[in-house]
């Protein structure tokens, strides 16, 4: 096709956009987010009637595919401010983004809607899917974006098929249709199987007349709940401490600001409301007025400078309620009450040390917390991560790179985590030590992402060594001793479950669990504390999740080398003799540039370690070691070697023995449901796929072995983004475990789920939908919330 057809192609279709907006403002009045605020408060009973009755719908069929960044067009329906603000076209995740989005999270501003935060929303290209024109019944509906959508599935019902057809793409990067009102008759035309729940059965006839009522009658949505009396005596209480006017109250509140901003904070062990840390330009007892910025560190003041007033805090540190619904991909619980407020004093505030100044906001200094915050001992800030360590190590994983296989492929499929002994700290890495080293410890976000080049990684490559050689020039100034190479080098926990982790990578999603949790696994990290803090500085609060191309290849090369020395940290503990053998395995097919760096002699020649091995097989007694030293059978009750076992337990656990060439024709993450009667269990079938290294950012799939792929059979829930789901009773069990472990071919696995599977396009999805839902909240409340739909397989 021509250049002139396809530019009279574009303005036929901008012409008819603009005939569009002409029609709606002739029928219904000019669009205007004046008209959507102009209306009326809810009443007690309209209140009543959206919290039981529209709200669970919204949830349950919306915010199943709409929340989070990577929610469809922007449309975040977790929260009233996210529907009210709409959709976009823009794409969050875009790794050919060139330029950085002139877009930002604005949802936290929007604790009140009122026509000064919602304006500037409409500028940033977002655009209403609820009636900004004339507030009627005939408007609402007619003009109303989210009820012609709902219209739309109901007029047009999935094809009665096990299978959709081409005419649906439910691929992750699918290309989006973000249609306006305005445009919605044109997307009709072209896609009239799109309506919403898009690619899902459609909602119930009485779940329809709900849904579409309350949007003719106006969308009316009630203020958010305001805390309870006891729940404000813990925020003032909080809030107190927070703001402090000394330079060293005024660090820490910083500190644990830019370590807590993604937090769903609670005050009782029942979590039955949640809090978020904010930055306001107003004192305590006033009402709150949200700072949002990109990221956690950068200049709150609204001037732009960098400098703080010491003597006169300007940014203040509030708690706000959190209203949203809570979905399971971005919930990362942390207690806040009591025991929480006595701990943080005795580790910050009660040690005697001098804050002379405050640091600023210059991004070269802001983005390093070992310049930041240097003035609070190291050993300190170190054990307050331990504390809470898996939600230290979940914040990277559903943090801002809550998306992402760019992001997630420097890590491998499952490896176990635990940490340097805060103890250690005499010995390495002291504070003496760190505050040599902070410049080498600068992470990517101080540096412009306005370029790009891969001559970034030889960069990070060249101080990581650097770095490295001092820290291997400092322990042999320590003349360590075989013996010194012992389990005292460990954090035990002393109790706390956190001590040991287990990290499952789905793809582009990943889970963190407390414990060992699967199988046996290829690698593992022993992680000290200046790793701990550039994990986070590097992939939570310093990564810009609507930055460019530039920023995502920085982060994910920087990553590289925080993976190789926390393997490297692991392996130090294992026999001399077979440390490099090891990390060869784990590096197999990996470029002379990568080996160069990776295979230095200098780490071998670290002491003999003082662990007594008494089989061929170290790596697996050492995993065993540390797993009896921080007690870790007390929390891995996800394992089907532990506790009781069932009757269901005993038979799906037979799945595990798959061969890795049909494990590899399995999703990622399955669900399967054993009913007997009232009873339920739920296990979740984990696809660990093996590489040959994990230290290239591109051509994965030439790295993969699926002959060396593993299936961990769980028991429980884990993974926040399903792909397949499964529903048996329990005298069929035997014969389901049968037919999955038999499975060889792809010809196999869709048989299997015919008789088996709850697809997409089952009339009973919904309905097992509600039920995995209330099992999850049932059985594991402490981490449940709604699960995310986008990645369910079309198989």
């Amino acid at each position: 096709m021509g250049k002139f057809q396809w530019l009279f192609i574009f303005l036929f279709l901008s012409g008819c956009a603009t005939l569009g907006v002409m029609e709606f403002d002739k029928l219904y009045g000019p669009s205007h987010v004046d008209n959507r605020l102009s209306q009326p408060k809810a009443t007690t009973a309209q209140a009543i009637h959206f919290n039981q009755q529209i709200q669970p719908i919204i949830e349950n069929r919306c915010v199943v595919c709409h929340g989070c960044y990577d929610a469809p067009c922007q449309l975040k329906m977790e929260s009233r401010a996210g529907i009210e603000r709409g959709a976009n076209k823009a794409i969050v995740y875009s790794g050919e983004r060139l330029l950085t989005a002139n877009i930002s999270d604005s949802l936290s501003k929007l604790t009140e809607l009122n026509r000064e935060s919602l304006a500037p929303l409409r500028q940033q290209g977002f655009f209403s899917v609820l009636n900004e024109r004339q507030q009627t019944e005939q408007a609402n509906t007619q003009a109303g974006l989210l009820y012609q959508m709902v219209q739309l599935k109901k007029q047009h019902p999935l094809p009665n098929e096990a299978l959709l057809n081409d005419s649906f793409d439910v691929s992750l990067d699918r290309s989006q249709q973000c249609p306006t009102i305005e445009e919605f008759e044109q997307y009709k035309s072209n896609f009239p199987l799109g309506g919403m729940p898009y690619a899902l059965p459609g909602l119930s006839a009485q779940e329809h007349s709900k849904l579409t009522t309350w949007l003719a009658q106006g969308a009316i949505m009630p203020a958010t709940t305001p805390p309870t009396s006891a729940e404000q005596q813990m925020i003032n209480r909080w809030e107190k401490l927070l703001n402090g006017s000394s330079a060293k109250e005024q660090l820490i509140a910083r500190y644990l600001y830019e370590h807590l901003y993604l937090a769903n904070l609670y005050f009782d062990k029942a979590q039955t409301s949640y809090f978020k840390l904010v930055r306001s330009t107003t004192a305590s007892g006033e009402k709150i007025a949200v700072i949002t910025t990109r990221r956690p560190f950068d200049s709150p003041y609204a001037d732009g400078r960098t400098n703080a007033v010491v003597d006169k805090p300007e940014v203040f540190y509030r708690l706000i309620k959190h209203n949203d619904s809570i979905i399971a991909k971005r919930h990362m619980p942390y207690p806040f009450g009591a025991a929480k407020f006595s701990r943080l004093n005795e580790l910050f505030y009660q040690p005697d040390y001098v804050v002379n100044s405050l640091p600023d906001y210059q991004l070269a200094n802001a983005s390093n917390p070992f310049k930041t915050f240097q003035a609070i001992p190291d050993k300190l800030r170190y054990q307050f991560l331990l504390d809470q360590a898996q939600f230290s190590i979940m914040n990277f994983i559903k943090g801002p790179v809550c998306r992402g296989q760019i992001a997630l492929n420097v890590i491998e499929d499952n490896f176990w985590v635990f940490f340097l002994n805060p103890d250690s700290f005499d010995n390495y890495p002291n504070e003496k030590f760190i505050k040599a080293n902070t410049d080498l410890l600068q992470l990517p976000a101080a540096t412009s992402d306005k370029a790009m080049s891969l001559l970034y990684w030889r960069q990070y490559a060249n101080r990581q060594q650097e770095y490295v050689k001092n820290k291997l020039a400092y322990i042999e100034e320590l003349n360590l001793q075989t013996n010194d190479i012992n389990l005292d080098l460990i954090w035990s926990g002393k109790g706390n479950p956190n001590a040991s982790l287990t990290v499952f990578r789905h793809y582009d999603s990943a889970s963190v669990l407390k414990g060992f949790i699967g199988p046996t696994p290829k690698t593992a990290w022993l992680i000290t504390y200046p790793l701990l803090e550039r994990i986070h500085y590097l992939l939570v609060a310093g990564f810009d999740v609507y930055g460019n191309v530039a920023h995502q290849l920085k982060t994910r090369l920087y990553m590289d080398f925080l993976r190789m020395e926390a393997e490297s940290n692991f392996i130090s503990l294992l026999p001399k003799e077979q440390r490099k053998s090891v990390h060869e395995y784990w590096y197999r097919g990996t470029s002379d540039t990568v080996k160069d760096y990776i295979f230095s002699d200098d780490f071998y020649q670290l002491p003999e370690t003082g662990l007594n091995y008494q089989t061929s097989n170290p790596k697996k007694e050492l995993f065993q070691f540390v797993a009896n030293y921080t007690k870790n059978r007390q929390v891995n009750q996800f394992n089907l070697t532990s506790l009781p076992l069932s009757a269901s337990d005993k038979l799906i656990a037979d799945l595990a023995s798959m061969p890795g060439a049909s494990v590899a024709l399995l999703p990622q993450v399955s669900y399967v449901m054993v009913t007997n009667g009232d009873k339920k269990h739920v296990y979740s079938l984990i696809n660990n796929s093996a590489h040959s290294n994990v230290a290239h950012l591109f051509s994965e799939e030439n790295r993969r072995l699926p002959a060396e792929d593993t299936l961990a059979v769980l028991r429980g829930i884990v993974g926040t983004y399903p792909n397949a789901f499964y529903k048996v009773e329990q005298a069929q069990l035997t014969e389901f475990v049968s037919r999955f472990t038999a499975i060889k071919t792809e010809q196999d696995y869709q048989k299997l789920k015919g008789k088996f599977a709850i697809r997409r396009t089952n009339p009973q999805f919904w309905q097992y939908a509600d039920e995995i839902h209330l099992w999850y909240k049932t059985n594991q409340p402490e981490s449940a919330g709604l699960l995310d739909f986008n990645r369910l397989e079309n198989r």
